[in-house]
């Protein structure tokens, strides 16, 4: 059975089938409860730091961190208020680049800046803030645009204007052990994971670099009227934004080949696209971000507005939302995250299957698999709710009359 719902277009198994339905809608309710209800988010305003459009962005340890490159060159650390700090601080390194700071990524506790200059700096986090660690002087004569990382292969590359992507393997030295051309124009974002680079430049297109085999095995063209701005990559589905204010779709397994286009609400181009169990997030140019069902199709649940101007830069972890503009970042997260991270760990014991205490080895074993990344917190089915269409009416109803436990 192929199913469009939660942030994976997936084959399932039939015996899975219930068990998946009902993690999508558990996550699906939760976000929709997040997002919809009044007094369930708080916002905080980062600003009169920086003094120039920042446009990267990166959230670390849980959301409680967040970095900030600027056009002004500064890189900021800042430290989120917690249930000990009641109030934001930061560290500031001023000329962090001697260009413009133009993208983010990192590998455990090293943050990569890439810049107009360049060049990529690694940075350590540490409990005062950032301290430079490395520099990486580029071989190529533009600017860099894009750096993206996959820890788990412990490797990051940088996109640059001159259409070249380098990628490092920082345990080494200072040179690139790939190099490759694969667009006709700039490279303006990047996207890895252990088994792909995914590229998305100017000309239009979207190039998938094999890992494992060392070569480019397509260019996928996206549109014939704009250029992708965006993209986010999940194991099965890899979704892009487009300066039409699209999104479109690619399913690796059919050979990265576009299955879905989206037309969204939104003005102008999709600069920020992120996606986590209950809901897609988009971004643009038209100072909006928009949360949506990550379903077919996506289904809107609500419209954030920047204070900060033309949104430049977003990321999102842990049901924190991070957004950027001229001057300022404002951030979303829930009122009660220490106290949902601490209640979450709690019902570990809870049966993900039956929604209940149970003896059910085969129960327990399948919801191990499925606990990581799902916050179950017993929230009841809500009439705002719009599930896919395809969800078995009966599952719903089950939902709707499952146990509640406080």
């Amino acid at each position: 059975m192929r199913v469009v719902c939660s942030n994976v277009i997936t084959t399932l198994m039939p015996e899975d089938d219930e068990l998946f339905w009902k993690l999508s809608c558990v996550s699906l309710e939760k976000q929709t409860s997040l997002w919809k209800g009044e007094s369930s988010m708080e916002t905080l305003s980062l600003n009169n730091v920086q003094y120039s459009t920042i446009d990267s962005l990166l959230l670390m340890q849980d959301g409680n961190i967040c970095i900030s490159g600027a056009r002004d060159r500064s890189l900021v650390c800042w430290k989120l208020s917690t249930e000990e700090n009641y109030s934001e601080n930061y560290m500031c390194i001023d000329f962090a680049h001697d260009g413009w700071i133009w993208d983010l990524a990192a590998i455990d506790n090293t943050v990569y800046s890439c810049s107009w200059d360049q060049s990529v700096k690694a940075w350590t986090l540490t409990s005062t803030g950032l301290v430079h660690f490395k520099t990486y002087e580029m071989i190529v004569s533009g600017a860099l645009l894009c750096v993206a990382s996959c820890p788990e292969l412990a490797l990051f590359a940088t996109g640059s204007f001159c259409k070249t992507i380098l990628v490092f393997d920082p345990r080494l030295n200072y040179q690139p052990i790939i190099k490759y051309r694969p667009h006709k124009r700039a490279v303006i974002r990047l996207a890895m994971s252990s088994n792909f680079i995914l590229s998305a430049s100017e000309d239009r297109t979207v190039s998938i670099w094999d890992q494992r085999a060392s070569r480019t095995m397509k260019n996928v063209t996206i549109s014939q009227e704009s250029f992708p701005m965006s993209m986010c990559m999940q194991q099965d589905i890899i979704y892009v934004g487009d300066g039409n204010a699209k999104l479109h779709v690619l399913d690796p397994k059919k050979d990265f080949k576009p299955v879905k286009c989206y037309t969204t609400e939104h003005k102008k181009g999709i600069n920020g696209v992120h996606v986590a169990p209950g809901c897609l997030i988009t971004s643009s140019m038209d100072q909006t971000v928009r949360i949506s069902s990550p379903t077919d199709p996506p289904q809107h649940i609500t419209t954030l507005k920047s204070s900060y101007g033309e949104i430049a830069s977003t990321d999102y972890l842990n049901n924190v939302l991070a957004v950027s503009g001229t001057e300022g970042i404002e951030i979303w997260r829930p009122k009660s995250q220490i106290q949902i991270e601490g209640e979450s760990k709690q019902e570990t014991d809870r049966c993900h299957c039956c929604r209940r205490k149970c003896s059910s080895a085969k129960h327990r074993k399948r919801s191990i698999v499925y606990l990581d990344g799902l916050r179950e917190n017993g929230i009841s089915l809500r009439n705002d709710v719009k599930y896919p269409s395809n969800c078995p009416e009966q599952l719903i109803a089950d939902l709707a009359s499952r146990p509640s436990e406080n």
